[in-house]
């Protein structure tokens, strides 16, 4: 970056409107400035303008010791508060030149080409502004491919995650459809059973009721029938002749 102009003390005569006491807490702001003492160039400056609101070199310089102070964003207010109808060219030339300087520092390097150009239109020969102008164009170059570089990693992330909440989400469907066909799986094995159960329930309803007596008469004729059953089958052990069908 190439040097901040100063507009001096000559400048205030050029001006019928500056007042006494500006015109010295100016003189004294610059004295400051040129011993890089910022803080107090600003202190002076700001009492100018407290003297003189309108004082547009009071504006400017105050301008540069919050540049030279790293305020770029107060310094870009001053130098745009400059009433820039009530300046000569060369010095308009002079705001314009700082005026893009912050711009840099702000990296807003289209508005700075803007303003270096018409610090060029006020002063074609000023050399440090062409040589800036370049640099800003260059670095707004630097600055649109960063862009667009950034722009495609971005869209190729956003791709990426496209596709795996795809993948996630034919995977959730997948799983979604194997729950679905496990629990149609239970739910029909389970209803098999409660079927088999009703109807083991339904057989043992239906199956008559019977008194204690009753019972025991019946097991008294299964007992003697047993042992019919034995003495027959003693017989037919002996026997191997044909076997007789019982209907």
């Amino acid at each position: 970056m190439k040097k901040l102009w100063v507009i001096g003390i000559l400048f205030l005569f050029a001006n019928s409107l500056f007042a006494d006491n500006s015109k010295e807490f100016i003189k004294k702001g610059n004295s400051y400035y040129s011993n890089k003492r910022y803080k107090s160039a600003e202190d002076e400056y700001r009492k100018a303008l407290e003297m003189d609101p309108t004082n547009n070199y009071a504006k400017f310089n105050l301008g540069n010791a919050y540049y030279r102070q790293g305020n770029y964003e107060e310094a870009l207010k001053q130098f745009d508060a400059v009433n820039r109808n009530k300046i000569n060219k060369n010095d308009l030339s002079k705001a314009y030149y700082n005026l893009g300087n912050t711009m840099m520092q702000s990296k807003k390097y289209e508005d700075a080409i803007e303003t270096y150009k018409k610090a060029l239109i006020n002063n074609p020969d000023d050399f440090d502004a062409k040589y800036n102008l370049e640099y800003a164009r260059r670095l707004l170059q630097q600055q649109i491919q960063a862009q667009n570089q950034q722009n495609k990693n971005d869209k190729k992330q956003q791709g990426e995650q496209k596709e795996k909440e795809n993948n996630q989400t034919n995977k959730n469907q997948q799983n979604k459809s194997n729950q679905n066909q496990k629990d149609n799986q239970e739910n029909q094995q389970q209803s098999a059973q409660e079927q088999q159960n009703k109807s083991q329930e339904q057989n043992k309803n239906q199956q008559p009721k019977i008194s204690k007596q009753e019972a025991e008469r019946i097991l008294q004729a299964l007992n003697n029938e047993e042992q019919k059953l034995q003495k027959k089958m003693k017989t037919l052990k002996a026997d191997r002749g044909k076997l007789e069908k019982n209907w």
